[in-house]
């Protein structure tokens, strides 16, 4: 019997949520590291499913808020993404990503997405060298989108979206006599086929503004446990606050201050779900909240919960 059969395919993981944790949301793509935080107001939901199939890895998630993440892919694999369903445009690496567009990112990429809530969307792990067996080489630029015209993308539509709705309802018994390298090669295959057909790609360079908006990002992540004044943006970048402003917003949908904020309230959150022996106003001080009335306001808006009821989930959890 070929090894492809015999091996077992691993169980398909589903997972819901229905409050945002960072540290279950940072492997929603395996191989990956990320820093994800949920922008808007209000309580959070995510339904996510992983599989290993081959020498691939298949992910895919629903978010019920809008999403910010920040980080590399899996230095091993390429990436495929696709947008599923969505409401509203949501943006990679500084562009404007539409319903049924596929990303594409390098090996150990860099990427920055602001995903829009009620967005549906999967990403796809491949080696370079299997899509270049299927007659498609695609240069290292990692900043590439593609847009397609409405026949190609209808079809990777419904096959992409066949494969999620049998893996999510077969049980892991019949998914386990699954032939996983036949799946692996099918999925591929759907996307090589789109590549192939289209004439028109959008090729996107990293220009000095995607440049710059990962510059101050990173200062705000190194700094995040100490008040950020305007005036040491512009002393990094050298460029005026309305420009810095217009750079981050661009690439990240929000201002330099309201990504700060969100930053701040979401490394509370994560002290508060997983530290121990922790006093929220104390936390809350540390990174920079000295109204404490403020704080409440602003975390309970954001996670559709006061900081109290943070903090009793992890004791519920650890009994």
């Amino acid at each position: 019997m070929p090894h492809s059969i015999a091996s077992t395919f691993p169980p398909v993981q589903k997972q819901t949520l229905t409050y945002f944790d960072s540290d279950l949301l940072r492997d929603v793509i395996k191989g990956a590291d990320f820093e994800l935080h949920q922008v808007e107001k209000g309580p959070f939901q995510a339904h996510m499913l992983h599989a290993t199939i081959g020498r691939g890895i298949l992910d895919s998630a629903y978010y019920g808020n809008t999403i910010l993440t920040e980080g590399t892919i899996s230095q091993e694999n390429m990436t495929f993404g696709f947008i599923h369903n969505s409401k509203e445009e949501s943006i990679f690496n500084g562009n404007r990503l539409q319903k049924h567009d596929v990303m594409l990112g390098d090996e150990g990429g860099t990427l920055s997405s602001h995903i829009k809530a009620d967005t549906h969307w999967s990403s796809f792990q491949f080696k370079r060298n299997d899509l270049r067996k299927l007659g498609i080489t695609l240069d290292k630029d990692n900043n590439k989108i593609f847009h397609f015209n409405k026949e190609i993308q209808t079809k990777l539509s419904m096959k992409l979206g066949a494969v999620l709705h049998y893996l999510e309802k077969e049980n892991n018994e019949r998914l386990s006599h699954l032939n996983k390298d036949l799946l692996y090669h099918h999925i591929l295959g759907i996307y090589a086929n789109a590549l192939d057909h289209i004439k028109d790609i959008s090729h996107l360079k990293r220009g000095d503004s995607l440049f710059l908006s990962k510059k101050i990002l990173t200062y705000l992540n190194d700094h995040a446990d100490q008040p950020v004044q305007m005036i040491e943006l512009t002393a990094l970048t050298g460029k005026s606050e309305r420009t810095v402003e217009r750079i981050f917003k661009k690439h990240f949908g929000i201002t330099p201050y309201t990504y700060f904020k969100i930053h701040r309230l979401h490394l509370i959150r994560n002290h508060l779900l997983h530290a121990k022996n922790i006093s929220i106003g104390d936390i809350a001080i540390q990174y920079g909240f000295i109204q404490l009335g403020y704080f409440g306001s602003e975390y309970k808006k954001l996670f559709g919960e006061t900081a109290s009821q943070t903090l009793q989930k992890r004791q519920y959890t650890n009994h």
